[in-house]
């Protein structure tokens, strides 16, 4: 395979700069060498049925929110809060509903949409979801203040129509707050580092990372910089951006499936993941981005 595909162009900034960043089996991933996004080539025309939270083993994922992402959650609405007032919240992606959970909690009237049964069938119990593609349900135009994708973005094949959406549903100056891991990030960083030094031998960081073994891929990385062209392109204004780790101790055991299960080999490689962890935060190469947004125009 060719290292080079100039005949392919970016299918974000349009240039034809394409060069072979990492393949994994018929999984195919370039980078633009003008505006650095990294891009899943082929996407596929239609993704087949699946559901992520099929095998999850629930109540640790429910631990691991509990101790992970609420902290984060409640940060994130005191951002949103420091921009608006409040008002209605669609989550898109809304995974079991804790996210939810917290939004009601912060004043917000929400509303989520996700497309796993297994975790829909959780969130509904306690909140207004419904089930589906963001793509295929019918939602008011300007009916909403603020939207939220939390570790969202990244698995959408096509984003400009889905941010189109996004856009379209929010109310005039609405609010866009989302999640995404970081193509500068440190561990992305190593992991793509190990893949190519070990000569492919070394895959099963890349595959974690990029969640290959999931329905929904990661089909793009950002970094800060592609990732405000592509809002800019969608209409939206950058309010504030922050870098955020994608772990901390409490939530290796749930969140890296690249561990070794038991012995010394697992405490050896948590502890390299933790110096990881406190490496990325001196350098300014956290592995997450955080953005939050306003439409515009």
């Amino acid at each position: 395979m060719n290292a080079h595909r100039p005949g392919r162009a970016c299918r974000l900034c349009g240039q034809a700069r394409l060069k072979l960043h990492f393949a994994l089996d018929r999984r195919v991933y370039w980078r633009c060498r003008s505006c650095g996004l990294v891009q899943m080539f082929p996407v596929p025309e239609k993704l087949s049925g699946g559901d992520d939270y099929t095998g999850y083993d629930l109540e640790k994922q429910r631990k691991c929110v509990q101790l992970f992402f609420v902290p984060r959650y409640q940060h994130a609405l005191r951002l949103i809060q420091a921009h608006g007032t409040g008002g209605r919240l669609l989550d898109v992606g809304c995974g079991t509903g804790e996210f939810l959970g917290e939004a009601e909690a912060a004043g917000f009237s929400v509303f989520g949409v996700e497309p796993s049964e297994t975790a829909y069938s959780i969130a509904r119990q306690r909140h207004a979801v419904v089930r589906g593609e963001l793509k295929d349900i019918s939602l008011k135009e300007g009916s909403f203040d603020v939207a939220t994708l939390w570790s969202v973005l990244e698995h959408v094949p096509d984003p400009f129509p889905f941010l189109e959406k996004v856009r379209l549903v929010l109310k005039k100056e609405g609010l866009l707050a989302l999640r995404v891991p970081s193509a500068r990030g440190l561990l992305a960083v190593l992991a793509l580092w190990l893949y190519r030094a070990s000569a492919g031998l070394v895959r099963r960081p890349l595959e974690v990372i990029y969640q290959l073994d999931w329905h929904y891929k990661h089909f793009f990385l950002y970094d800060r910089e592609n990732l405000g062209l592509l809002l800019g392109k969608c209409g939206f204004k950058i309010l504030a951006v922050e870098e955020d780790a994608g772990f901390d101790l409490r939530s290796l055991d749930f969140r890296m499936d690249y561990l070794p299960r038991s012995g010394g080999a697992r405490i050896l490689f948590m502890a390299a993941l933790l110096v990881i962890l406190q490496l990325s935060s001196f350098l300014g190469r956290r592995d997450e981005l955080v953005v939050l947004a306003r439409k515009s125009g």
